[in-house]
């Protein structure tokens, strides 16, 4: 029995004000993935185990079945091998945002979703002018070097740093907030905070930038390097499960943890991570790699980038637009194959119109052979709330959809108190 992990991030939601106390889920027009809800068992999982901040390397480790707590993973060191950038032992990674400023606070944090030909050449300008030894940390061994990814999404290496202490905020954390209160921190977070500045003077005499303001869009003439983390290695998914797997998604986070797993990880042309991401591209590769393994996990990024950007309206459109051109047809795909079991899930709530407010389970549906449906009205948050499965550890779920079983399960009355958590 072949497995079809659907992993569009961000879709789950806590109720909003602008849509009158409903969340996207609930105001969205999702008829497939309604009738989804109503061929499936639906319940809640804790992606991100207690204690741990919510973010989506953690969760998507828990997706995959690998316990968060039990690895050393590390944003930048997952960030690297999504781009292909190697580490040595002794190298410091940050994954490095440009980010649009004006009058001293941060107001996009992804200057305007550059596109992947104008980042690249304003990485390169930096590899240019700022790669090498640092000033004054020739003694120390320092070097940077910039290396381009995907869009706004970039990476910068501090090569023997990886001793350094240094803290910082993820940008779409601080958008709107002044610059001033939100600088790297920490013994040594001088060497950062001095190489963004001088990153700062290369990007406002650039042309792609003065282009940019020519045009009305916003420059990007800031990095925000974020997500510290090192040489990053994960056992093989094979060797931990005896199934192959492959890993169709465009954003470094989840093509990096694909890649550190030893799965297949093929580029699509097409795939944006963003609203104008080809949506059927992508499922074309998943159920094309769906023949070649045995497991297959389709990510997608555009609901997530709608919550950052605190775009309600925007996460509506995408969720429909996610029913329409991928739940629909991939329900008609397993179908016809008859020999493959869907896990729909999303890796941690996140408001569209408050960033700060999150929950710590997210709705899931299990549906395909050996599974019997539970018809619930329709796939949303409430309605993962009054079903009786709830697991509470995330990377175990993946576990029992392989074993062909369902998750020990809780009393409809016990679960629906995060119904409450989530209002």
């Amino acid at each position: 029995m072949k497995t079809f992990l659907l992993l569009p991030t961000g879709i789950a939601d806590v109720p909003v004000a602008a849509l009158d106390g409903h969340t996207p889920l609930e105001a969205a027009n999702t008829p497939h993935l309604d009738r989804l809800a109503q061929q499936s068992r639906l319940g809640l999982v804790r992606q991100v185990p207690e204690g741990r901040a919510q973010s989506s390397d953690a969760a998507v480790l828990s997706v995959l079945g690998y316990d968060p707590r039990r690895t050393d993973a590390t944003r930048g060191g997952i960030e690297a091998a999504g781009m292909g950038v190697e580490l040595g032992a002794e190298d410091l990674a940050f994954r490095m945002n440009f980010v649009s400023t004006f009058r001293g606070h941060l107001v996009d944090f992804s200057a305007g979703h550059i596109g992947g030909v104008e980042a690249r050449l304003l990485v390169e300008a930096l590899q240019q002018r700022l790669g090498g030894a640092l000033p004054g940390g020739a003694a120390r061994g320092l070097s940077a070097s910039f290396h381009p990814g995907l869009g706004y999404r970039n990476l910068l290496v501090l090569r023997g740093g990886r001793r350094l202490q240094i803290e910082t905020v993820p940008p779409q954390e601080v958008q709107g907030q002044a610059l001033a209160d939100y600088q790297p921190y920490g013994p040594d977070a001088a060497v950062l905070g001095e190489l963004i500045e001088r990153a700062t003077a290369v990007l406002a005499a650039h042309d792609v930038n003065r282009v940019r303001v020519d045009l009305g869009e916003n420059p990007a003439d800031r990095i925000w390097p974020w997500g510290r983390g090192w040489l990053t290695e994960l056992e093989p998914f094979e060797l931990r499960t005896g199934r192959s797997l492959a890993v169709i998604a465009a954003v470094p986070l989840v093509r990096g943890l694909g890649t550190l797993m030893g799965a297949e990880v093929p580029a699509v042309p097409g795939a944006t991570g963003h609203y104008d991401t080809d949506w059927s591209a992508k499922l074309r590769a998943a159920l094309a790699a769906l023949d070649r393994h045995d497991v297959v996990l389709l990510h997608y990024a555009a609901a997530n980038e709608a919550c950052h950007e605190s775009d309600v309206r925007g996460k509506i459109r995408v969720l429909e637009e996610l029913d329409r051109f991928v739940v629909g047809p991939l329900l008609t795909a397993l179908r016809a194959r008859g020999d493959c079991r869907l896990m729909l899930t999303t890796d941690h709530m996140t408001s569209a119109v408050e960033r700060e407010r999150s929950t710590s389970h997210v709705p899931f549906a299990l549906w395909g052979p050996g599974i019997e449906p539970l018809r619930a009205g329709r796939f949303t948050e409430a309605a993962a709330a009054q079903g009786e499965l709830n697991v509470e550890d995330g990377h175990l779920l993946l576990e029992f959809v392989l074993a062909g079983a369902l998750p020990p399960g809780e009393p409809a009355q016990a679960s629906a108190a995060h119904t409450e958590e989530a209002r």
